[in-house]
């Protein structure tokens, strides 16, 4: 439950900073893609230090990182080419700028004291985002679904 909170949680964020629409609400796919990102590179870091990761985060249709890929696939089909390139790197570009802010903040120390780190880190905060990220999909796949036809003809 509390990992749908998380999910649900990140996903009221993306969608509570947008900007006036167009015909595509890039600032939607943004925000939504960043989210999605930010869960695909928790789970690249946090498989490093504990393997069954992906399996524990994931969903009725596989582990973490086969929900995210699918969820990926559905965003990036709802845009053509020349929208996913501005879209496709801004938000890869903020997921990461999130992710290696958290890294960053675990360093120092023996190798020791940095992957106690940063298990508490995959345990206590990104479990639960991917988590929800993945379960807020298979719960609500069809508000998902509307959501992204919604920012494709530039509502929000």
């Amino acid at each position: 439950m509390r990992a749908a909170a998380v999910g649900a949680a990140a996903l009221a964020l993306a969608l509570g900073t947008l900007s006036p629409a167009r015909a595509l609400n890039e600032d939607v796919m943004r925000n939504v893609l960043s989210s999605v990102f930010l869960a695909q590179n928790f789970t690249a870091v946090c498989v490093q230090v504990d393997p069954d990761f992906a399996r524990e985060t994931g969903g009725k249709d596989g582990d973490a990182s086969k929900v995210i890929a699918h969820m990926k696939d559905e965003i990036i089909a709802t845009i053509t080419r020349d929208e996913a390139a501005q879209i496709v790197v801004s938000a890869a570009g903020a997921a990461r700028a999130v992710g290696l802010g958290m890294i960053r903040s675990l360093s120092g120390g023996s190798v020791e004291e940095q992957t106690d780190r940063v298990r508490a880190l995959c345990e206590g905060t990104a479990k639960p985002l991917v988590k929800g990220v993945v379960e807020n999909h298979d719960e609500r796949h069809e508000f998902f679904e509307r959501m992204l036809k919604d920012a494709r003809q530039g509502r929000g």
